[in-house]
């Protein structure tokens, strides 16, 4: 019995088990009642990863009440290279996913039959005339000449700004806009590269002029900003508010998440320094640090950041840190393009963990589910959230 067990088991965790197979393995579960799952393998730590994500699985799967419910769970993905076989560590509390070991078990067919693309490299330029230029669309070399620089679509399709040497000019402005589920990358005329995240949007010179570098953002951007002494690059958000949001630096690495719909604007530093300023309050940030304004409040405050959480957008990773429901899904909505709707009150449920931007949206949702903290119906472009 004990070799048949075994035998289901690694039927059940491949997908490969028939329903008769799967009623007899219920059965056994609910004579053992959470009695210790042995498995056949090399290695102890594997025993315990499969018992577990054995136990969680079928706690689902028959309605068994967990232990100790957390508002937010885990899921361990973890492939065994001795036995070349898939198993997840489900544990009531948390739910994390090691992006460079990621496994993506399929998506129940009503999530994939409806399933979503990700995003991808697109976005519109606005010259300083009012022409706009579909980026994707845009054959590779030069698309435009503003005043003294070239615009060029590279062969790796980012966009750059490059002197061409002529007398200077009068200062024209360029605007780049990233639609929901599109991201672009960008070359500045002095050298700085920003990268868009979805729905985003910056202002900027075509070529800098004066003292300062100045550009302004909507969404989220990372920048690595070309060092220039003489020449401060200063970063607004907000430009049209009564106080905006103003990032100073002379070189340096950082990311600004400043979505108009959410709570809270982030400004968090990778490398150098940069200088913080909203109204009469200031910040001055060293790496590893992030200053963090709450619009409601207009307080500006500073704490130690999660870097690699900060720009996991940019690495190809979404990355959540026990946030909650709601914020995952507006992330979502950006970078698919989706519509997102709620049935049933999800309010204070989190989750944490990493998953790839590169998946099509269902086994992204697949993966929430596991957790148990949530469920979804994708009808056309949009997600329904349930509890």
């Amino acid at each position: 019995m004990k070799d048949n067990i075994h035998h289901l088991i690694e039927k059940y965790l491949d997908g490969s088990i028939t329903p008769a197979e799967e009623a007899t393995l219920m059965a056994w579960y609910q004579e053992q009642n959470q009695a210790e799952v042995q498995w056949l393998s090399e290695h102890e730590a594997e025993e315990e990863q499969v018992r577990q994500r054995m136990l969680t699985k079928l706690h689902q799967q028959i309605n068994i009440p967990e232990a100790a419910p957390a508002r937010s769970r885990r899921l361990w993905y973890y492939l065994s290279a001795a036995a070349s076989v898939l198993i997840i560590l489900g544990l009531a509390g948390y739910f994390y996913l090691a992006p460079a070991r990621q496994q993506v078990l399929p998506a129940p067919p009503a999530l994939a039959n409806n399933d979503i693309s990700p995003g991808s490299n697109k976005a519109i330029l606005t010259l300083d005339n009012g022409e706009k230029v579909i980026l994707e669309d845009a054959k590779n070399g030069i698309i435009s000449q503003q005043g003294n620089t070239a615009v060029n679509k590279t062969d790796s399709g980012q966009l750059s700004y490059q002197s061409t040497g002529n007398a200077a000019t009068a200062t024209v402005y360029n605007t780049i806009t990233t639609p929901y589920g599109g991201q672009y990358q960008v070359t500045l005329q002095d050298g700085t590269k920003v990268w868009l995240n979805a729905g985003s949007s910056l202002r900027f010179p075509a070529a800098f002029s004066g003292d300062e570098r100045n550009v302004a953002l909507t969404g989220e951007a990372y920048f690595e900003v070309a060092k220039d002494k003489a020449r401060p690059f200063l970063v607004t958000v907000g430009a049209t508010a009564a106080t905006p949001l103003a990032v100073k630096v002379l070189g340096t690495h950082f990311n600004i998440n400043a979505y108009p719909e959410e709570q809270h604007h982030t400004v968090t530093l990778v490398e150098g320094a940069v200088k913080v300023d909203y109204g009469a309050a200031n910040a001055l940030l060293s790496p590893g640090k992030e200053a963090i304004l709450d619009k409601t409040s207009g307080r500006l405050q500073t704490a130690a950041a999660d870097t690699e959480s900060a720009i996991a957008w940019k690495n190809g990773y979404f990355i959540f840190e026990n946030e909650k429901v709601e914020s995952i899904m507006r992330q979502i909505s950006r970078w698919y393009d989706v519509e997102i709707s709620y049935q049933g009150d999800v309010s204070g449920k989190a989750i944490g963990g990493s998953l790839s931007r590169s998946k099509n949206v269902s086994e992204v949702l697949n993966m929430l589910e596991l957790t148990g903290t949530v469920h979804f119906k994708i009808n056309g472009r949009r997600i329904t959230v349930m509890p």
